[in-house]
């Protein structure tokens, strides 16, 4: 599941009354909105045995805004390390873990690719790929002998490493937007995919959203129930225990950058949505803008469909 940082958010929480708090639902300013990860298979986990990790290569692929940044060159960091106990209230972060692998730092991207206009919120063409099969064979001897020192099942029901991306102005490095996700290692045990196939954007009566409504509108995320995959955990006695996934979605829309979006419909210029996660299928108000719409830049509604265990597929829809 992707994170931000707690100390980020707290800096977040403690800038702003909850009267003129950003909504998390409204893109402003820079934005990591989402991060997926995705092996053979459409798998957002692997399996390892001690040795060898299947699918050893995995796409890493953010979701990115700087709305009103004026196109302004921006560079990332990413790298991973194992799960340190954030289950058990350690706080998430590599710094001083020796099983650290850095797959790429500062590196400085502009639009390219899908990320073509100076206020576009997307995703960029990065290319970016995790290789757990290149870690160094010092590093690998850690992973081993962590999973050498777990029980049948907590191999079985996995453990975690932590893939962090770091967003940040190119001449302001210190600027950083920093999130993780949990990517799950296990032996023997069916990988979760990401959800599949005949996701959707739509309308109250099931037509697709193909662009922004120019009227009050109802929308949902279309998720076919054949997306909720049903897995096996074992227990503490070892016994197998048959659960079936939840699934979720997160909405974001664009926004202004001169004001804080509260709970008031009229403070964006781009519309306004009553929710900023629902349930499949649930009905999310849009609200149109009422003053004129913008003209430099794309207006972008995003949905992330997420289940509860780190998969994740990214909808898009835009408007001139």
């Amino acid at each position: 599941m992707l994170r931000l940082i707690p100390a980020l958010l707290l800096l977040s929480l403690t800038a702003c009354s909850p009267e003129t708090m950003p909504r998390f639902a409204t893109v402003q300013g820079l934005r990591v909105l989402g991060m997926n990860l995705n092996g053979a298979g459409n798998v957002a986990e692997t399996s390892f045995d001690g040795a060898t990790f299947n699918p050893a290569t995995l796409q890493v692929t953010p979701v990115l805004s700087d709305l009103h940044g004026g196109g302004r060159p921006l560079a990332f960091n990413l790298y991973y390390c194992l799960d340190p106990g954030v289950g058990l209230g350690v706080p998430p972060t590599c710094e001083g873990n020796a099983s650290r692998v850095d797959v790429s730092l500062n590196t400085s991207f502009g639009p390219s690719g899908t990320f073509t206009s100076p206020e576009f919120t997307g995703i960029p063409a990065l290319g970016l790929s995790i290789d757990l099969s290149a870690m160094p064979p010092a590093t690998l001897a850690l992973y081993s002998a962590r999973f050498a020192s777990l029980t049948s099942i907590q191999r079985f029901n996995g453990i975690s490493i932590l893939v962090f991306f770091e967003l940040f102005p190119t001449l302001s490095s210190t600027d950083k937007i920093t999130t993780f996700k949990r990517l799950f290692i296990s032996e023997g045990r069916t990988l979760n995919q990401n959800p599949g196939t005949g996701l959707d954007l739509a309308r109250e009566d099931g037509t697709s959203l193909v662009g922004f409504p120019t009227v009050e509108t109802f929308l949902k995320a279309v998720v076919p129930a054949s997306n909720l995959e049903t897995y096996t955990v074992q227990d503490s006695s070892g016994n197998p225990q048959t659960l079936t996934e939840s699934i979720e979605v997160a909405w974001f829309l664009t926004g202004p950058a001169d004001i804080e979006c509260s709970n008031d419909k009229e403070c964006t210029t781009d519309g306004y949505l009553s929710l900023s996660r629902t349930s499949p299928g649930e009905l999310n108000r849009f609200t149109p803008p009422k003053v004129p719409t913008p003209v430099d830049r794309e207006r972008v509604l995003i949905g992330i469909v997420k289940d509860d265990r780190g998969g994740n597929s990214v909808l898009r829809v835009q408007a001139p």
